[in-house]
């Protein structure tokens, strides 16, 4: 019964906590093409991230979230391709979803020192809903027993994102369909009986500073919008990186938590990182906080050397 109790928290939890139904990730400077289709190839080299997030330590059924994200540049250098694998998982609900990236990039400006990227994404997602495993008052609740749900859906994106060596700006939508769980999706909104995967608008953007020859300051954003059925939500973030090796940094999500960053490049090609968030609500009394790791990988492949070293290593 104590675990039916906690479970039911995390669920009203999520369900009053901006309705957000995409995993969310202290860290995304450096997942970012797990936000932008259009982030394909901006590290300039074959680049691979992995994060998993346990969030509320403590909580049964809690949260936990992973992406794999692999992405580069073509030898026509306009073009870009990505490919992410994410899992997600709450309660007794899971979800595996896979899309496959494209970018087009333009440079900018007579040093063509900016780069438009225009990006699309299509895939799948698997949605798995073990409901055999709720514990309920009411012995074979029919709601419950033999109700699970597997079903496989469909996934459309696009996203712009405008970058150079000091800033990034990016605006998407990861998926265009709204699809719900009884097989049928539209682009339009047609019916509320059934649960339904909204439309997620997401916006970044962000800047380095240079305070001296060895400390930089990065402050960033990421805006998330639901439509007509989430407020917009922030989370603003605040990165010092000291002699071009050492990520520390603090961030907000609005009304939900404080988090705390360090990241390491412990060569040019390879950076960790951890992260930790503090719950800002009175959920904070039911868990340990969250926790967040990642590993990155640049790979220069064929020997071409980084052109924009700084730029690879911040963005």
């Amino acid at each position: 019964m104590k675990q039916l109790f906690t479970l039911l928290i995390v669920a009203a939890t999520v369900s009053f906590t901006f309705a957000q139904q995409d995993a969310e990730y202290t860290m995304y400077r450096f997942n970012g093409l797990y936000l932008n289709p259009a982030y394909a190839g901006s590290r300039e080299v074959l680049s691979a991230t992995a994060i998993y997030r346990h969030q509320w330590v403590n909580v049964p059924k809690a949260p936990r979230s992973a992406s794999v994200a692999i992405h580069s540049p073509l030898r026509n250098n306009n073009v870009a391709l990505g490919l992410i694998y994410s899992y997600d998982q709450l309660g007794v609900t899971k979800t595996n979803t896979i899309t496959a990236d494209f970018a087009y990039r333009i440079p900018l400006g007579r040093k063509k020192k900016v780069k438009l990227s225009l990006g699309i994404n299509a895939g799948a997602i698997n949605y798995q809903a073990n409901l055999n495993d709720v514990k309920t008052q009411t012995a074979n609740d029919p709601n419950f027993v033999g109700n699970n749900q597997n079903r496989w859906l469909p996934i459309v994106g696009a996203g712009v994102y405008v970058y150079s060596e000091k800033f990034f700006v990016g605006v998407s939508v990861p998926n265009i369909l709204q699809s719900s769980l009884d097989g049928k999706y539209n682009v339009f909104e047609t019916s509320t009986s059934v649960a339904r995967r909204y439309t997620h608008l997401l916006a970044t953007a962000g800047y380095v500073f240079n305070l001296g020859k060895k400390v930089k300051f990065m402050p960033s954003i990421l805006m998330k919008y639901v439509p007509k059925h989430a407020p917009i939500d922030f989370d603003f973030n605040a990165n010092f990186v000291f002699i071009d090796r050492i990520w520390l940094g603090a961030g907000y999500r609005l009304q939900d938590s404080y988090s705390f960053m360090a990241a390491f490049n412990i060569t040019r090609q390879l950076r960790v990182g951890y992260a930790y968030d503090l719950t800002a609500s009175k959920f904070s009394g039911y868990n340990r906080g969250t926790h967040e790791v990642m590993l990155g990988f640049d790979c220069d492949f064929k020997g071409k050397k980084i052109v924009n070293p700084r730029f690879v290593k911040y963005f």
